[in-house]
């Protein structure tokens, strides 16, 4: 039976406080809203929409399905979904579907984005993005979790999956995005998956200078004993050892009891299951979405050997040359002037230079600089504020202001949607569509080592003007959910430094010129992008450095603007001299409409590779450092606009064959097989993330 629950609660409540006046209607669908949702009745429920609230699943006893319907769940200060009570829940990612699935970071007692306090069971085709910020993504207390089926991305602040029960992952994917690895529980049964005819290294310690015990082709069962991020301690035939995680695969459509009893009956190797990331040698790998990985290399691992350059050197690298006077700016907290905002006193009016210190609550409530007003230094400490008036805090134009995040800020614009297209012209202009909001040529640095929480519910989460440079720097840590862009940029946008997690409708950060993460000494931020339409877009895009994680339904990097401004004085490109870049995307992975310039730093790529989608799309020029680290899944589109491997072939190794280790991966030997790097030498690896 399938039931529409009508509940709307008004806060977020501990246990005890739930109420158990829950309504329920025959229907096929529950639409979210903002509240919060108590199913308790045991039953089958769809949940589809968006809301903020916590669904809280407490049916006494029973077994409760709950079916994720392309569902945006942000639980606000507790859990997104939390399983308090009954026999068993069972979760269904429709087909097809993309749902996630947040927390605030502010339950002690529910302390994950999603919370199963009995025993649950994941599956179906679908995918499940889930961001903890409290402590952990999902949390299973003293309750086993099981990962039959489907697509997982998890991050938490103090890990992806933490449960005291037994931890199974089956017929599944599930990426700890916090160490950007495929997890495997504890005694979980993996296969090795080269990706090619050669052999896996089983390694005395986890370090690739550590003796070697022993090599293992593809296909061969392991059972892992730990998952340390990069490596596995495992054991394989009686032996002992560390494989590294990105050449084992779970095991597709068997349990371990299966695999055992095939191997105690003497194959040397089980059938190769068919499946997500797991394929029978010989073939194409395929990518998480099952079309060809159109590789570079064949072997799905770092090295650009046979991607070619059509450049002799790199184009012309654009840089930002906006003026930011108010990086420059030092808080003078001796004589400040102290504002504590609340219900009464909600509107604080900056028209002077000098140092302002804003704390307090308010449910409708603003920051304005004025228009012109230059050496603002704007502490916010510890402050909640709402506006359904326009943003929270609002730039003019001309102004000049330094902002220094201190203690836990949550700014949220709760405008109504539909102001923007009102018929009434003065509603219509009153309309900012963003939390934060930066006018024509304005200056804003933002630093500090508090956190900012952003939420875009109207439209934007940041934007800013004409010609306005907007800079992050220092130790800030930045959550943005947005219904349309997370920071949208009509000027420069610059990420020097900080901590940024990014839930965007639309583009996640857009630049109309230019677009800079990191600085050219090769420092960065975090950036993780947990969903978007596109994650990067400017006219130039240029990473020197950080560590960057995106997920998107179209381009996760784009080179591009779509009413072509700058187009005729930039030119369109996509620079990268160091950092680290994770991609997923269900379209092309970097798209430039102009040149692609790789010089510096590792990118892993899972993309669309057919349909015109690859990898690598680019209508200029493309140049590829020798030293550049190219993990690439999903092809190369040149001019010609054909996807697949150079010169529009379906790519695999060098010349389409199916490649050994081309620069001195963990993997070894394989057709065509070249020898390990240089000179025999190991290749320099990827900086590891969260390590």
């Amino acid at each position: 039976m399938k039931k529409l629950l009508s509940l709307i609660l008004s806060a977020v409540l501990a246990l005890a406080l739930v109420p158990s006046a829950a309504y329920a209607q025959s229907d096929l669908n529950l639409n979210a809203q903002n509240g919060g949702l108590l199913i308790s009745e045991s039953g089958t429920y769809t949940l589809t929409g968006s809301m903020r609230g916590t669904v809280w699943v407490d049916p006494g006893q029973g077994d409760v399905t709950l079916i994720l319907d392309n569902i945006t769940i942000d639980g606000g200060e507790s859990a997104g979904i939390a399983v308090v009570s009954g026999d068993s829940l069972t979760v269904i990612l429709a087909d097809g579907t993309v749902n996630s699935v947040r927390d605030g970071g502010g339950d002690a007692t529910y302390d994950a984005a999603v919370f199963c306090a009995v025993p649950t069971r994941f599956e179906g085709s679908g995918r499940l993005n889930v961001t903890g910020n409290n402590k952990y993504g999902i949390h299973g207390q003293n309750a086993d979790l099981t990962f039959a089926s489907g697509s997982y991305y998890i991050q938490g602040a103090a890990g992806s999956v933490e449960t005291s029960g037994q931890l199974s992952v089956l017929n599944a994917t599930v990426m700890d995005l916090d160490v950007n690895q495929i997890l495997a529980a504890t005694q979980q049964q993996m296969v090795v998956q080269t990706g090619n005819s050669g052999k896996l290294n089983l390694r005395e310690e986890p370090d690739k200078s550590s003796f070697m015990l022993e090599q293992y082709p593809n296909g061969t069962a392991v059972t892992v004993l730990e998952n340390q991020g990069t490596w596995s301690q495992v054991e394989v035939n009686g032996k002992t050892g560390y494989m590294m995680n990105e050449y084992l695969a779970p095991v597709q459509g068997q349990t371990v009891e299966s695999v055992s009893a095939a191997q105690s009956a003497g194959m040397d190797r089980p059938q190769m299951p068919s499946g997500m990331n797991v394929q029978p040698q010989n073939q194409m790998p395929s990518g998480m979405n099952g079309q060809p990985r159109n590789g570079i290399n064949g072997n799905n691992t770092p090295g650009n050997t046979a991607l070619t350059s059509t450049a002799d050197s790199p184009g012309e690298i654009v840089t930002s040359t906006a003026e930011n006077n108010a990086a420059s700016l030092e808080a003078d907290l001796e004589n400040a002037e102290y504002i504590t905002v609340s219900e009464e006193n909600s509107q604080v009016k900056i028209s002077d230079s000098g140092t302002y210190v804003v704390t307090g609550t308010s449910s409708d409530g603003n920051i304005t600089v004025k228009k012109g007003t230059t050496g603002v230094v704007l502490v916010l400490e510890d402050l909640d504020l709402t506006s359904t008036t326009g943003a929270t805090v609002a730039v003019n134009k001309e102004a000049q202001v330094k902002i220094i995040i201190s203690g836990n800020v949550t700014l949220t614009d709760a405008e109504n949607p539909d102001d923007e297209n009102s018929a009434d012209a003065a509603v219509a202009d009153a309309f900012d569509g963003a939390a934060m909001k930066f006018k024509a040529n304005s200056q804003v640095y933002i630093t500090g080592d508090g956190v900012l929480t952003i939420n875009g519910s109207a439209k934007n989460g940041i934007k800013t003007g004409d010609d306005s440079s907007l800079i992050f720097d220092g130790g800030v840590t930045v959550s943005i959910t947005a219904a349309n862009d997370g920071i949208n940029g009509n000027y420069d946008v610059t990420l020097l430094n900080g901590n940024f997690t990014i839930a965007a409708g639309d583009d996640a950060i857009h630049a109309d010129h230019i677009l800079t993460v990191g600085s050219q000494d090769g420092t960065g931020p975090t950036i993780r992008v947990t969903g978007s339409n596109e994650g990067l877009e400017g006219t130039v895009v240029n990473v020197f450095g950080g560590d960057i994680t995106i997920h998107s339904t179209d381009d996760a990097i784009n080179a591009a603007n779509g009413d072509g401004l700058y187009e005729g004085v930039l030119g369109y490109s996509f620079n990268m001299t160091g950092g680290r870049v994770s991609i997923n995307s269900q379209a092309d992975g970097i798209d430039s409409n102009g040149n692609v310039n790789l010089m510096g730093g590792y990118v892993s790529i899972d993309s669309a590779s057919m349909g015109g989608e690859a990898g690598i799309d680019y209508d200029g020029q493309l140049y590829v450092a020798d030293d550049f680290q190219l993990n690439n899944q999903s092809g190369v589109a040149g001019p010609d606009g054909m996807p697949g491997g150079m010169n529009g072939q379906m790519g695999g190794g060098m010349n389409g064959q199916m490649g050994g280790p081309m620069n001195g991966n963990e993997t070894f030997g394989g057709q065509n097989a070249f020898a390990p790097g240089q000179n025999g030498q190991q290749p320099p690896q990827p900086p590891q993330m969260n390590q």
